[in-house]
């Protein structure tokens, strides 16, 4: 496949960069290890402060903090310090991946691969004749905390936002291990793909992290 070649360059480019999630390169690289099966853009799940000039302009908006792991209050108190000009909130995200199949049968056991690991918003659909899953759990969480660069919340109501966030964080990223399990499972009804080894080997993965 030449899309997955492709696909496989761009991620193991991305980690040689250290712009891939750490906690999820072991997963990654287990699900591009299969055959017929790639992933394209995917996050281990994420917690921050995001600044947006209005609803809905994603492509302007600006990360005032965003971590993989749980944040504590003082961070958040430092990082409003820098808000500026438009809404302030408060984004917890669960992980997600967007995995790629090679025809409808593969698709199918995505779907179900991802709604057995708990991942409830696990969906597929046809994008230029390609089948894209995208593996999806429920805890988002946005909360609004103020408006050009003025908090308008209090220190208490912080403090419980974050305890939500942080706590939906964990829950969502504990889904992880059974993820992995399962794909593991996977892998061994369908196999395993030489072009990924091949090509991990030509990009020295193999120098860095532990091939599945």
């Amino acid at each position: 496949m030449k899309a997955k070649r492709e696909a496989l360059v761009s991620l193991f480019t991305a980690m040689r960069e250290g712009k891939v999630d750490e906690d999820i390169i072991d997963l990654l690289l287990l699900i591009n290890s299969i055959r017929g099966v790639y992933t394209t853009s995917s996050c281990s799940g994420r917690i921050g402060i995001i600044e947006e000039p209005a609803l809905g302009a994603k492509p302007l908006s600006r990360w005032l903090i965003k971590e993989h792991h749980p944040i504590e209050f003082e961070e958040a108190k430092a990082a409003l310090k820098n808000a500026e000009k438009g809404l302030i909130f408060l984004k917890s995200q669960p992980p997600i991946f967007h995995v790629i199949a090679e025809d409808l049968e593969r698709a199918k056991k995505l779907h179900e691969l991802g709604l057995a690991s708990g991942f409830k918003y696990t969906t597929f659909k046809v994008i230029s004749k390609r089948y894209l899953v995208e593996i999806n759990a429920t805890e988002y969480l946005t909360a609004p905390l103020g408006r050009d660069g003025k908090v308008l919340v209090s220190d208490d109501y912080l403090r419980f936002a974050l305890e939500i966030g942080n706590s939906m964080l964990r829950r969502s990223k504990g889904r992880l291990p059974r993820l992995m399990e399962n794909f593991k499972r996977l892998r061994e009804e369908l196999g395993e793909d030489e072009l990924f080894y091949e090509l991990a080997r030509e990009h020295k993965i193999d120098e860095t992290w532990e091939l599945p």
